[in-house]
């Protein structure tokens, strides 16, 4: 009969602890929000999600956005998704040749084009259903974000297919940047620079969401690296004039981030988009500022996982921990058993 000596317990536990710590460092940000669910479920509630993605049978996207603030805006097809899944389906078709990729890139294509509005000579995208995050913004919005977003969307489209089309297209989109919000646009300019708002609506205070600013200068840089067209390298030029003049504004000290005027913070997941999205400025720009706040945003991210799990008390996080230790240690024993057993 096997019989367990207490001598080698401690060692395998440091051993599993070790373990843990090493995968929680590679996987723990992923696996922690398995536990979070499965936290959830034990406790017969549910992972809140206001925003719920679905794709139809053409592949493009709708959402449907839970009561929040009073606010029922219910099932949408939200541009700015269409968009961001548009890119994503030419970026998976690149990467696989999967032909069923590309067929859903078309079909976000063809709702972009056909959801846009004429205003005079230029295109804007008019959200006609009230958001439900900032309840102060009426409707119609519009979108610098998405209008950006969209126009990525068409640059890849024509480097695929080498169809003027899309560019005419996306000129059509660039000359809603010149619309002031005043106007129903979604550019606020001074002498400071232009700020592209995200959730924009003429007679409203808007929230200044930083990403959406960012995102929308990122998409017509995209067409003006495409085209070199004077008037795209101006939006360009004036929306990273605002941005570096309100950076100081968003940085929250110690690596956090204001993801708005109103100092909501950043959370995980827009923690690592902003700091992506500086240094894809400044790798594009050369500019030293973008680098300085790519080094400070990105510092929180690098920490070791337990260590940021501790310091935000991650009760997933810690329980994740917990839980592949006695996983490892389990599985320790029992191969320390075997080896015994056949001596």
């Amino acid at each position: 009969m096997f019989r367990f000596h207490k001598r080698p317990l401690i060692p395998l536990l440091l051993a599993a602890t070790i373990i843990a710590a090493l995968l929680c460092q590679v996987r723990g940000d992923v696996w922690e929000e398995k536990v979070r669910t499965v936290l959830y479920s034990l406790k017969k509630d549910s992972v809140p999600s206001y925003a719920t993605e679905m794709v139809d049978t053409n592949g493009v996207p709708y959402v449907y956005y839970a009561p929040q603030n009073n606010i029922a805006a219910g099932t949408q097809y939200n541009p700015t998704i269409v968009a961001n899944y548009a890119l994503n389906y030419y970026r998976n078709f690149l990467q696989s040749k999967d032909s069923s990729q590309l067929v859903h890139f078309n079909h976000c294509l063809e709702f972009l084009r056909s959801n846009t509005t004429a205003v005079g000579n230029a295109e804007l995208f008019l959200f006609r259903w009230q958001q439900p995050w900032y309840p102060h913004v009426g409707q119609p919005f519009t979108s610098g974000m998405t209008s950006g977003r969209a126009i990525e969307a068409y640059v890849d489209a024509f480097r695929l297919y080498h169809d003027s089309t899309f560019l005419h297209r996306a000129q059509k989109l660039l000359r809603g940047f010149f619309i002031p919000i005043q106007d129903s646009g979604f550019t606020y300019q001074s002498a400071e620079g232009w700020w592209y708002e995200e959730i924009a609506h003429a007679n409203d205070t808007t929230p200044h969401i930083l990403d959406g600013h960012i995102f929308a200068i990122l998409g017509v840089q995209q067409f003006w690296q495409q085209t070199r067209n004077d008037s795209a390298l101006m939006v360009v030029q004036k929306g990273l004039a605002a941005l570096k003049y309100q950076l100081p504004h968003y940085d929250a000290g110690n690596g956090r981030i204001h993801y708005d005027i109103y100092n909501k913070e950043a959370d995980k997941k827009y923690q690592k988009i902003l700091a992506g999205q500086m240094q894809q400025l400044w790798r594009s720009t050369g500019d030293s500022t973008f680098l300085t706040y790519f080094n400070k945003w990105n510092a929180p991210m690098q920490r070791p996982y337990l260590l940021r799990a501790f310091q935000e008390g991650n009760r997933s996080g810690i329980l994740l921990f917990a839980f592949l230790i006695a996983t490892v240690w389990i599985v320790l024993l029992v191969g320390f058993k075997l080896v015994l057993s056949r001596k």
